[in-house]
C-alpha cells in the first residue's frame, strides 16, 4: 500500500506495457466481479497446514486481488520477460462435493510449484504477486451468506470460460491421483470429470504453448523458469509442459462429451451442468478466436509447432478452423497458422490446411481454398 509510484510502474518493453500486449485488458472487467487470490495468501495457508475458506464470502479481504492492487500482477515480467501474465488457472478435482480438498493435502502437495512461482514473482520486484484464479475462493460458495453472494456467483460462473480460453494466463492441470490418507467421495482423476475435461479442452484452443502446465509431471523443481542458460537444471515450466492435443471444433465437443457422460466415461457432480458447459465451451471459443482475429498484425496469430502431430490431429485441427471461420468474425483480417513445423502430416493433409500466403506470395484462395480467404492463412514456413 505504502509503495511509491516509481516501484509501481508495470514491465515494459519498447513496445509497451507487456500486460497491455498480452492481453490483460480482458482480464481487468472479470477481475470486477471475480478477484483473484494473491498467491502470497496460497502459500502461506500450505505452508501453515491450513485448509481452504469456504468461498469468496469467507475468504480474508486481504487475500483478494482487485482493480485496488492489479498493479502488483502487472510487474511479473520486469527483471525477466515471460510472455505470459502473472494470472495462475487452476483446473483440478474436488475431492468431495462439498469441499475439494477439506483437509489441504492437495493443496500442500502443490506448495513446491507455488513456491517456486512465487519466489519468480519477487525477483521481478518485492511488491510482484501472482493472481490465482482458484474456484472454490474466488467465487462464493453455499450457503450463501446473503443474495448478493448468490448473484455474484451467477455472474462469475457465467465468465469461467474467459480465464482458461486465454492465450497467456498459466493453467495448471492438477492430474494427480487424490492424496492418500484420507476417505474422499469423489476420487476419479482429472480426465474423468466433466468440468475438468472442458478446463483442458478449453486451455488447448489458443493458448501459449509456456502456458499449459501438468503438475502430474512435476519433478520437483525448484527454480519456475531457466535464466536462459543452456545447462540450467530442469525448470518447472520445463518439467510440467504440458502435451497438446488439436483445438476441438465445439460441435464436436458437444458431441464428445455427451456420448462420454452417457458411456459412464465422464462424471458430474451435477448431471445440469452438462449442458450448460458445453454453452461454455462454444462461447469461448468464438470468444477467443475473435480476441485474436482483433490482434494487431504481428500479434494475429495462432501457434500449434513442434507438438508431433500426425495426419489424425490435422483433421481435428482442420475441423476447428472451419468450425471458426464460419462462426468468427475477422476484423482486422485474417488470422496466420503456424502448425507444420514440429509436426508430421501427409502432403494429403497439408493440401487440406489453409494456404500460405507470406505476404509477398499471395496463396491460392480460390476452389476448395476459397473458405479461407480473409479467415486463415499458413505462414510460409510454417
Amino acid at each position: 500500500e505504502a509503495a511509491p509510484e516509481e516501484e509501481r510502474a508495470p514491465a515494459a518493453d519498447s513496445d509497451g506495457a507487456c500486460w497491455d500486449q498480452l492481453g490483460g485488458g480482458a482480464i481487468e472487467p472479470l477481475i470486477d466481479h471475480t478477484p483473484l487470490i494473491d498467491l502470497e495468501y496460497l502459500v502461506a495457508l500450505a505452508e501453515g497446514g491450513g485448509v481452504m475458506p469456504c468461498g469468496r464470502q469467507n475468504v480474508p479481504p486481504a487475500a483478494f486481488i482487485t482493480a485496488h492492487n492489479l498493479w502488483r500482477l502487472k510487474l511479473w515480467g520486469k527483471a525477466s520477460e515471460k510472455y505470459a501474465l502473472g494470472v495462475l488457472v487452476l483446473s483440478y478435482p474436488w475431492l468431495d462435493w462439498f469441499h475439494p480438498d477439506r483437509l489441504g493435502a492437495q493443496l500442500r502437495r502443490l506448495l513446491p510449484f507455488l513456491k517456486a512461482m512465487l519466489a519468480e514473482a519477487k525477483r521481478d520486484s518485492p511488491h510482484c504477486t501472482v493472481g490465482v484464479m482458484i474456484d472454490f475462493l474466488c467465487l462464493p460458495q453455499k450457503p450463501f451468506a446473503t443474495e448478493e453472494d448468490g448473484a455474484r456467483f451467477l455472474v462469475s460462473l457465467k465468465a469461467i470460460n474467459a480465464w482458461y480460453f486465454h492465450q497467456y494466463t498459466y493453467t495448471l492441470l492438477v492430474t494427480d491421483p487424490p492424496p492418500e490418507g484420507a476417505a474422499y467421495s469423489n476420487t476419479r482423476l482429472h480426465r474423468d470429470r466433466g468440468w475438468c475435461f472442458f478446463e483442458q479442452a478449453a486451455s488447448m484452443v489458443i493458448k501459449s504453448n509456456r502456458c499449459l502446465l501438468d503438475f502430474g509431471a512435476y519433478k520437483g523443481a525448484t527454480e519456475f523458469m531457466g535464466r536462459g542458460v543452456l545447462s540450467d537444471p530442469p525448470t518447472c515450466l520445463v518439467q510440467m509442459k504440458a502435451g497438446r492435443a488439436p483445438p476441438i471444433a465445439p460441435d464436436a465437443f458437444g458431441e464428445r462429451m455427451r456420448a462420454r457422460v452417457a458411456s459412464g466415461e465422464l462424471k458430474f457432480t451435477s448431471n445440469a451442468d452438462m449442458e450448460f458447459v458445453i454453452g461454455q465451451y462454444e462461447a469461448g471459443f468464438v470468444a477467443a478466436i475473435n480476441r485474436v482475429a482483433a490482434e494487431p498484425k504481428d500479434m494475429r496469430s495462432l501457434a500449434f509447432v513442434d507438438l508431433g502431430w500426425g495426419d489424425a490431429e490435422a483433421a481435428e485441427l482442420l475441423l476447428a478452423l472451419r468450425y471458426a471461420a464460419a462462426k468468427c468474425a475477422f476484423p482486422e483480417g485474417a488470422v496466420e497458422v503456424a502448425v507444420l513445423f514440429g509436426n508430421h502430416f501427409s502432403e494429403v493433409a497439408k493440401a487440406t490446411l489453409p494456404p500460405i500466403d507470406d505476404g509477398e506470395y499471395s496463396g491460392d484462395f480460390t476452389g476448395e481454398h476459397a473458405e479461407w480467404k480473409g479467415k486463415f492463412f499458413r505462414p510460409w514456413q510454417g
